[in-house]
């Protein structure tokens, strides 16, 4: 999905002035907020489980309150009847997904065991190595609580017109009780297992390829001036109200120095995202959405494949770049190289020793090739995330996605011609 071939991206970003900071606001209220509640709810479950009302007594029968005793039982033997399959059971379901187990039990079944033959003798343990804990849940909500604030500030809302508390620990306003999520003996899971659902959903809802905020972003985060200016077939001036707001900055094409926007000559500058700034953050989320659901790692990766079939770039004239492709070639099974700069002109491209099996490797750059010119034509490949970029002093690292090689297998065997 290249930023040519995905129009409706490009449909969408200008029907919706995607530089006008208050359309951000649609992104803050139907796609964030309501994912920071389910998160803030689902991580005060877990840390409910863990607390020393449950897991800091001696035996499950020194809980004082009994609706919660008998809530407990329901969390750790839910479902299970002898002789039969607990696979489906509740408590199954509760072990994989909150660690809640009896005697600090490695496995569901060992957590059975402990409970038939120790009853309310057991003491309650939450493991570690349950899926709510590979999210891990408490560092997804302070990323979203740090993004949905810095969100706020930029666009002048109080956290208390969206349903935020505005202090720490900035709950939500309709707080759920985590021991109302636990069911009783003779009741069904139905309000945990969809508020789990959802927020499932809402990953999937706030990934890269699926949300056009967090796709548009993705694409944005690095890309020369002008294209992103084509793109949206606006001013300089607009897309610096963009630049600035998203946190992107410009840098030349020529020097690789930092230039302030809106500039006289966007043809020569490219805009690189910047740590901590708003694009930063939502991208930085995206780490742990694909730790909510493996689907969103999939989508991401179709996404590449598909973009290594649709993008179409010509090299030429390839005698000029072939030296290049050659040299990554060379270093394909590399992880990324750099590519030294010397006036404005690619001169060298060099690899990184420090990895396995691998040796040192500086390969002259022969033909006159513009940096500005390089990057202009490789830019749809690293708006997809098949290659990286970052700019160093008089250098410039490219990362390669390991389908990188793919697509340099094919402008090496097309001679050019993608």
């Amino acid at each position: 999905m290249s930023m040519e071939t995905k129009t409706s991206l490009r449909e969408w970003a200008k029907e919706n002035k995607i530089w006008e900071p208050k359309t951000w606001k649609e992104f803050l209220k139907n796609d964030l907020v309501p994912f920071y509640k389910q998160a803030y709810t689902l991580n005060a479950l877990h840390e409910f489980l863990k607390s020393e009302k449950i897991c800091g007594k001696p035996y499950l029968a020194d809980i004082e309150d009994e609706t919660l005793k008998n809530k407990i039982r329901v969390a750790i033997y839910g479902g299970v009847k002898p002789n039969k399959d607990f696979n489906t059971s509740f408590a199954k379901f509760m072990y994989d997904n909150f660690g809640i187990c009896a005697e600090n039990a490695p496995s569901f079944e060992g957590s059975i065991k402990h409970y038939e033959s120790l009853g309310d003798g057991i003491k309650v343990s939450v493991n570690s190595n349950s899926w709510i804990n590979s999210i891990p849940i408490g560092d997804l909500v302070d990323k979203l609580r740090d993004l949905i604030r810095n969100l706020c500030r930029e666009l002048g809302i109080k956290l208390s017109e969206i349903g935020i508390q505005e202090s720490y620990p900035y709950s939500p306003f309709e707080v759920i009780e985590p021991d109302t999520l636990l069911p009783q003996p003779d009741e069904k899971p139905e309000k945990l297992v969809s508020i789990l659902n959802d927020f499932r959903q809402k990953a999937l809802d706030l990934s890269i390829g699926v949300n056009p905020f967090t796709t548009f972003v993705f694409y944005s985060r690095k890309i020369p001036l002008r294209v992103l200016m084509e793109f949206l077939e606006c001013d300089v001036d607009k897309v610096t109200k963009l630049a600035n707001f998203l946190g992107l900055k410009g840098y030349s094409m020529i020097d690789l120095r930092e230039v302030s926007l809106p500039t006289k000559s966007p043809g020569k500058v490219i805009l690189l995202l910047t740590d901590n700034s708003l694009s930063y953050k939502i991208l930085e989320l995206q780490s742990i959405l694909q730790r909510v659901d493996p689907a969103i790692n999939e989508i991401r990766e179709n996404m590449i494949k598909e973009a290594i079939n649709q993008i179409h770039i010509t090299f030429e004239p390839w005698k000029d770049y072939e030296p290049i492709f050659s040299a990554l070639d060379i270093m394909e099974y590399m992880h990324g190289c750099y590519l030294e700069i010397r006036q404005s002109v690619i001169v060298k491209i060099k690899n990184d020793y420090s990895r396995k099996y691998c040796k040192y490797r500086e390969i002259e750059v022969p033909r006159k090739i513009l940096l500005s010119d390089f990057l202009i034509k490789i830019f749809p490949i690293v708006c997809v995330g098949i290659i990286n970029i970052e700019f160093l002093d008089s250098s410039i690292e490219l990362k390669f996605h390991p389908l990188a090689k793919e697509w340099i297998d094919k402008v090496i065997e097309n001679e050019g011609k993608t």
